[in-house]
């Protein structure tokens, strides 16, 4: 923050107002600042706890969850008040939120019934098999076949929505990149080395202490090895990223080998090697949990990254050296610590596999795509699928009850019809070329090493939810959402100091 005269001391006359103006505009910006640390804190705490919390699957965590972000959103609308200014940057994924909010929205509002029969003719003979009392004048019923659910699906978006324009507004400034970033490498890092000992000495109980009641496949404090997967797989291109953006310059070969040793003792090859200590213990966690869609996913992002590098913005020796050997670091240590897991992992990419599960999987996708057909125009409603699926399913599937389709297009495409997988492909196509078309012509390396782990953090995330339903764990939407934010930030708004 730039020093201001007119608040350098409290009885300094200012021009217009005197001492009282001064005092008033110095209350004014303490409060300002005092509600900076808040919301950044609150980002911090957000970040760190999410994913402790089982990864927020839980009605008791959701609910923490949803509040802390109100809370946060609450104080950063209170401080633009205050300053006597609404700042909300423009981009193409705040108007995709936007849009998602409206037919979320559009599903939970009750129509009349000659309205549904227009927009969803499904939706209304669904309800003129339940018996409803459909003739009546009065009688008006919502889009959603379960509007309790979607309502609360509603909240939860809008809270993802506000932590996306709280992060992209008020992160101003490199240093505050900087240090949600390195905050989000430490959660990464404990959560790795957490589950890497659980793995070695655990009791099949999530903190050794609590059952797991339901079943699962736990890895760390999450129920499911493939959400932590999920998880991982957004904070270690990001940690290449970070390293890339606050790599040393090169040397012109003039210096000396004292010269070129003592630099390694900054505090910012210091970060630097820390950060790449710290991937190489995700790496292996990510390896041991021995999710399918994860290492292919990783795989994914490593090589968008590595066609990024192939730029000309960023091609060097050095970065290309970089991460061959922290691929290769990474592989190895976690071959050492257990082969088997590791190779039966690769052998199953490779080879392909006959478990019956991947191939129930297939059925369940055809049938969600049937129930995304005939809901075409208005979906089932946000979070209807447990209840509308079983509508569809094949005898083939089995008395298997199914939360989620283990797909988020074919889901979001269940429960939203074309208008949401409209809006999604807006923001993949649209939203996407505005932040690859800002990386490519930004001009600072610091905006161009931070954007590339940004990106290939999400498009990690977005290759494996074709597979799985990462996107539905409350504590990885938060990391994704917050991820997008800060690429928005980085890259489409071009201050000096980022």
């Amino acid at each position: 923050m730039s020093h201001d005269p007119d608040t350098s001391a409290i009885g300094t006359r200012s021009p217009v107002g005197g001492p009282a103006l001064s005092s008033w505009r110095i209350v004014t910006l303490r409060c300002a600042l005092m509600a900076d640390r808040i919301i950044e804190v609150g980002l911090y705490g957000l970040i760190i706890l999410t994913p402790l919390a089982f990864g927020t699957v839980e009605s008791w965590s959701v609910a923490l969850a949803e509040v802390w972000i109100y809370a946060i959103a609450l104080v950063w609308g209170l401080a633009m008040v205050g300053a006597g200014e609404i700042r909300i940057e423009r981009t193409a994924l705040s108007l995709c939120w936007l849009l998602v909010l409206i037919v979320g929205l559009m599903q939970v509002i009750p129509l009349p019934f000659q309205v549904i029969r227009i927009i969803s003719p499904k939706v209304a003979a669904l309800y003129e098999q339940m018996g409803f009392d459909i003739h009546l004048a009065g009688a008006w019923h919502t889009l959603s076949l379960v509007p309790y659910a979607s309502r609360q699906a509603l909240v939860r978006l809008l809270a993802l929505a506000l932590l996306f324009w709280v992060t992209v507004n008020h992160l101003q400034t490199r240093d505050q990149v900087d240090r949600i970033v390195r905050v989000v490498m430490t959660t990464g890092f404990g959560l790795a080395l957490f589950g890497i000992i659980q793995h070695f000495a655990g009791n099949g109980k999530l903190y050794w202490v609590r059952e797991l009641t339901q079943g699962g496949s736990l890895f760390g404090p999450y129920v499911n090895h493939n959400h932590f997967a999920g998880y991982m797989e957004m904070v270690i291109p990001l940690t290449i990223g970070y390293i890339v953006a606050n790599r040393r310059p090169m040397s012109d070969g003039r210096d000396g080998w004292r010269s070129r040793l003592l630099r390694w003792g900054t505090p910012q090859a210091s970060r630097s090697l820390l950060a790449f200590f710290s991937g190489l213990i995700m790496s292996v966690a990510l390896l041991l949990t021995g999710s399918r869609a994860g290492l292919f996913s990783f795989s994914c992002s490593m090589l968008f990254m590595a066609l990024l590098l192939s730029t000309r913005r960023l091609r060097s020796r050095r970065l290309w050296g970089m991460l061959a050997s922290f691929v290769a670091l990474g592989l190895t240590y976690a071959l050492w610590l257990n082969p088997d897991r590791v190779l039966r992992t690769f052998g199953i990419l490779w080879l392909g596999t006959d478990d019956p599960s991947f191939h129930g999987r297939i059925l369940v996708w055809e049938d969600t795509l049937r129930l995304g057909h005939d809901f075409r125009w208005s979906g089932t409603g946000l979070d209807t699928y447990i209840w509308a699926f079983p509508l569809y399913k094949q005898p083939l599937i089995g008395q298997a009850v199914y939360d989620y389709a283990h797909n988020d297009y074919l889901q979001a495409f269940a429960e939203g019809g074309l208008p949401l997988v409209a809006i999604l492909a807006l923001a993949l196509l649209w939203g996407g070329t505005q932040l690859l078309n800002a990386w490519s012509q930004h001009e600072g390396s610091h905006s161009r090493g931070m954007g590339l782990g940004l990106l290939a953090g999400l498009v990690a995330m977005l290759v494996h939810s074709a597979y799985d339903f990462n996107l539905h764990i409350l504590a990885n939407a938060i990391l994704f959402v917050v991820l997008s934010a800060l690429a928005s930030r980085v890259l489409l708004k071009r201050r000096r100091d980022i």
